[in-house]
């Protein structure tokens, strides 16, 4: 229970990051019996190769952010577990750790032209005329945390991997035509319906419902006019906040705090960059020689890459931010020099340093505010965890939650009545609950003989919650609820009568008449609907009636709710437009692709399978799942 707070106060490489992301949350797992629990600071263990618990948290914490913009919303540490984030990134990590270490045992590589080629040649980082875009690749850099080194060794890596895997992939002649021509064929068929719509709104008269019709309608749909299940509480939180002590802190603690965290008060010497790079010696020489007479650096990115001087500005720049060869030549130079063409993985740059930032140290002085909070703030969560411990003898002896809050001057916190979702009677939120979602969950899963304990609050702090009262979750009284359920019953009366009159309509046509005669009788108009796809979306039909569509026989007919959700429709098939390989290649050619695809990620899934049985893989389960 207070272990977080011992344990200290304080599927395959794919071309390109975001492929690589997707390509590991597909279909593959690590099976129960592959995640042990050994000690060590490693929580992944792949033949030779480890991941320590900080490199995990890395690429989590990049996943997280790949997700948010995703969804465009930042997503919380619960919303990530709900994802299953941590598994996801467990599986992205161990898949590519596997081809990592199987190239590495087969002596796969890739030299340095081929990764500047798979660079250059990556859709993300071209601009609109199909030629690499530096500032856009420096963008995807920042955007997912990457120096340029980090990224090259990724798709060194993937390179390899992709011999690797590219050797067991399926000529497109090799998938069965047979199997391509059926799915194609059942896939591409177009249809569209003619049908006329009876609304509930065309069922003028509604009948009025008796107490005992509504009492059975409410006991059928009790979710729509139920009230919620409500607690009262009682609760203790500790927090640091409790335990903050505003005394003066010595100058000499301050003194030890200042030197024992000097590293994360220097800010290294950084280096405004503007770079270009030439696919060649030539190129560069050239544009060398060009600023020698008289160009500016930026006139050169114009005239010879097509680049402002916004896309070839990189920024301060610490030395470790840059390629290894970069690194010496640019942190040689002076404010406003060029240095000459340097070869990388990427091409022959030049680099001008636009500013020089020294290095500097912040003053003990400069920081002294923000290093008394933090020692008080580390005393806090020490005496907390002191607190703490007393709570838990005192719960363990017997103690009622007022008389261990009193042993360390801590307040029981009583509620009114509160929902699951932490709301009152009225609708409204409940300020000042602790614990977040847990706590609500805790609270509700609790009996009213339950015994005091103690539990974690995120992110820092503990709370002891008890329930005093429960009031069930109980169907209102008819008088309450009788407006309301009398609307919702005709309404429900008028739909069922609309489908009742379709129905009989259906059997006329069954029985001779045409649709237009229907229509004619029900003084509305035939509609047509467009063509569409078995799984295509139509904005005309219903899901369930475009599926009854590719169910129907020519010159038969069906009855399913309209798209509106307020009627139903009595429809049959206008047209059959059969697949047409000839007529959409493309098409055509995407099915093989795909039908290839499935087979190849099937052959795929299985050699991982073997891999993991050959390399082995160790998952610490229980470190990832309590830091995440």
């Amino acid at each position: 229970m207070l272990h977080a707070m011992r344990k200290g106060a304080s599927g395959w490489l794919a071309k390109g990051l975001l492929l690589l992301l997707v390509a590991s949350f597909g279909v593959w797992g690590i099976g129960g019996d592959m995640l042990s629990s050994s000690v060590g600071s490693n929580v992944i263990e792949v033949g030779d190769k480890t991941v320590s618990i900080g490199e995990f948290q890395r690429d989590y914490q990049r996943n997280l952010n790949i997700l948010s913009q995703r969804f465009q919303t930042q997503l919380t540490a619960e919303q990530a577990r709900q994802f299953g984030l941590a598994q996801m990134t467990v599986n992205q990590i161990a898949s590519r750790a596997l081809i990592e270490e199987k190239t590495k045992s087969m002596g796969l590589s890739a030299d340095d032209t081929a990764i500047r080629e798979m660079i250059r040649s990556q859709p993300t980082f071209q601009n609109e005329f199909n030629q690499f875009d530096r500032f856009r690749f420096e963008q995807f850099l920042r955007q997912n945390g990457y120096s340029e080194g980090e990224y090259v060794e990724i798709v060194r890596h993937d390179i390899a991997g992709q011999q690797l895997i590219n050797s067991m992939a399926i000529p497109a002649a090799a998938t069965p035509k047979i199997l391509v021509d059926t799915l194609y064929a059942y896939q591409a068929e177009k249809r569209s319906a003619n049908y006329v719509e009876i609304l509930d709104s065309t069922i003028e008269f509604a009948a009025i419902p008796s107490d005992d019709e509504l009492k059975e309608y409410i006991a059928n749909n009790p979710e729509r006019f139920s009230a919620p299940e409500y607690r009262k509480l009682s609760y203790i939180t500790l927090t640091p906040e409790n335990f903050t002590e505003e005394g003066d802190i010595s100058d000499a603690d301050l003194t030890e705090e200042y030197e024992g965290r000097i590293s994360e008060f220097n800010v290294p010497e950084q280096r405004g960059v503007s770079q270009m790079i030439f696919e060649n010696e030539d190129q560069a020489k050239a544009a060398l020689a060009k600023i020698g007479g008289g160009t500016t650096f930026a006139e050169i990115a114009l005239s010879d890459l097509q680049l402002t001087p916004e896309d070839i500005d990189l920024g301060l720049m610490t030395q470790q931010d840059l390629l290894p060869e970069l690194q010496g030549p640019v942190f040689d130079l002076q404010k406003d020099g060029i240095s000459a063409p340097v070869k990388t993985v990427l091409g022959w740059h030049l680099v001008q340093v636009t500013e020089v930032s020294p290095e500097t140290i912040k003053t003990k002085e400069q920081v002294r505010e923000q290093l008394k909070k933090d020692i008080q703030l580390r005393k806090a969560f020490d005496v907390m965890y002191q607190e703490a411990t007393k709570l838990e003898d005192e719960f363990a002896g017997g103690a009622t939650l007022a008389e261990a809050g009193k042993t360390i001057g801590i307040n029981v916190v009583t509620t009114d009545w509160i929902d699951s979702q932490g709301l009152d009677k009225q609708g409204q939120p409940v300020a000042g609950l602790p614990g977040g979602e847990a706590f609500l969950v805790e609270a509700f899963a609790k009996p009213t003989d339950s015994e005091a304990e103690l539990s974690d609050s995120r992110p820092a702090g503990y709370y002891s919650v008890l329930v005093d009262e429960i009031a069930e979750a109980a169907v209102k009284p008819l008088a309450d609820v009788k407006t309301a359920a009398t609307k919702d019953w005709q309404n429900n009366w008028r739909n069922e009568q609309a489908r009742k009159k379709a129905d009989d309509l259906l059997v006329k046509i069954n029985g001779g008449a045409t649709l237009a005669q229907i229509a004619s009788q029900e003084k509305v108009s035939v509609k047509s609907t467009a063509p569409v796809l078995r799984t295509g979306q139509s904005s005309e039909l219903a899901p369930s009636v475009q599926a009854g569509l590719f169910d129907l026989q020519p010159a038969a007919y069906g009855v399913g709710a309209n798209a509106s959700g307020n009627g139903y429709v009595i429809y049959g098939i206008a047209d059959i437009i059969p697949a047409d390989a000839a007529a959409d290649k493309d098409a055509a050619e995407q099915m093989a692709t795909q039908v290839g695809s499935s087979i190849r990620a099937s052959i795929l899934t299985q050699y991982e399978n073997y891999l993991q049985q050959e390399i082995g893989i160790s998952v610490k389960e229980d470190l990832i799942r309590e830091y995440f």
